[in-house]
């Protein structure tokens, strides 16, 4: 199954889709640049966390979504620029994370708050240094990776707002 059918088959309802991660930190800014590129309107709300998720969390529980869509940069020994979605479930073994909350008390907040599917779109990044720029590998997937996302919510039902936290 590709990304397209996965995504298809998981995005269901009222959707909260979160871009995660730091521009200052190369390929970890990776997540908030996708947000940044999700559009429409409708069922589904955008949020572009940054590498600040947890301010964002009583947002998120406030649209009752029926699925949360996250995407960030996540060390998955895969080569740079590889996507995979994964199932709560799935994400225990991935998510040593860079953001202040470790992302595991995030999910368990957000899944005992909306009682929401969760799912993690994850970006193999190749550098996350500090001051780094994008690398290649994953500067060429983001166009193509918020393509597929803003297919996927226009054939279920538009997107609703943006909200980002250098906005």
């Amino acid at each position: 199954m590709n990304l397209r059918e996965e995504l298809t088959n998981a995005l269901k309802g009222r959707v909260v889709v979160m871009g995660m991660g730091n521009p200052c930190r190369g390929d970890d800014g990776a997540g908030s640049r996708v947000a940044q590129r999700i559009y429409g309107g409708g069922s589904v709300h955008v949020i572009d966390a940054q590498d600040v998720p947890e301010n964002h969390l009583r947002q998120i529980v406030r649209h009752r979504p029926d699925t949360i869509l996250l995407i960030d940069a996540v060390e998955m020994n895969s080569p740079p620029g590889s996507v995979a979605l994964l199932g709560k479930n799935q994400t225990t073994g991935y998510w040593p994370s860079t953001h202040r909350v470790p992302m595991s008390l995030i999910v368990k907040y957000l899944e005992r708050e909306t009682q929401a599917e969760i799912f993690l779109v994850a970006i193999q990044p190749l550098q996350a240094e500090f001051m780094q720029s994008m690398s290649a590998e994953v500067a060429g997937i983001i166009d193509g990776l918020a393509d597929v996302v803003n297919e996927v919510l226009a054939n279920r039902g538009n997107v609703t707002g943006l909200d980002s936290q250098a906005a």
